[in-house]
């Protein structure tokens, strides 16, 4: 079985709740969405198919069993994923997606997942189904400093653990950080069981690829 890949590559775990862990990322080509804010544009309409097999001598390469599915949206190929599970059960998996399509084969055997919900493309079938059937899970949102309406959404459905991830927009990282902090203490005050990690890939790296 073959996958369409935009790149894999080993680095740490630079948000969300498993962050600081070194990880193989696996990211997929393909997305379902055009979020404005994308930070990976170029693995969105990307074409490049690998054979299960190179994959998981790529991912072997690496001195850490802890293999994170990213995208693009990785669901689209939730038959590959359950695949390559399949093929080495004795690693740890992880997914990032964002909530809009229920990966029905893997949602068992994944080890954790990670959903971002985006407010303009909300799915709560698939949100609720997640939150029910997944063996562990964040819920990570990408926040400016207005955020009322993800307030309100975690409320609704209950959506717990939950990450505010204050979302990088070129900017400089001491703006970033500035804006962090700024967030940091609206979180403070509205809604002090959220927890708040910037992208930290982002400040050492910046925007380089492979990281």
């Amino acid at each position: 079985m073959k996958a369409n890949i935009s790149e894999i590559f080993y680095s740490i775990q630079g948000e969300g709740i498993t962050i600081g862990y070194p990880a193989v990322f696996i990211r997929f080509c393909g997305c379902n969405l055009k979020c404005p804010f994308c930070d990976t544009k170029y693995a969105l309409d990307c074409e490049n198919y690998i054979d299960c097999e190179e994959i998981l001598s790529r991912t072997e390469q690496f001195p850490t069993k802890r293999i994170i599915f990213t995208g693009g949206e990785p669901a689209l190929q939730d038959d590959f994923i359950a695949f390559f599970i399949s093929k080495n059960p004795n690693s740890f998996y992880q997914m990032e997606t964002n909530g809009t399509i229920l990966p029905q084969k893997s949602i068992k055997i994944l080890n954790h997942i990670t959903v971002s919900p985006k407010m303009f493309a909300l799915n709560i079938y698939v949100l609720k189904e997640l939150k029910n059937r997944a063996k562990s899970i964040e819920f990570k949102f990408v926040v400016k400093e207005n955020f009322n309406e993800e307030i309100e959404l975690i409320s609704k459905f209950d959506l717990k653990p939950v990450v505010f991830q204050p979302i990088w927009e070129s900017e400089s990282p001491r703006e970033y950080l500035q804006k962090t902090a700024k967030i940091i203490e609206k979180v403070k005050e509205k809604a002090p069981f959220i927890r708040v990690i910037p992208q930290i890939h982002k400040i050492l790296y910046g925007n380089k690829r492979g990281i």
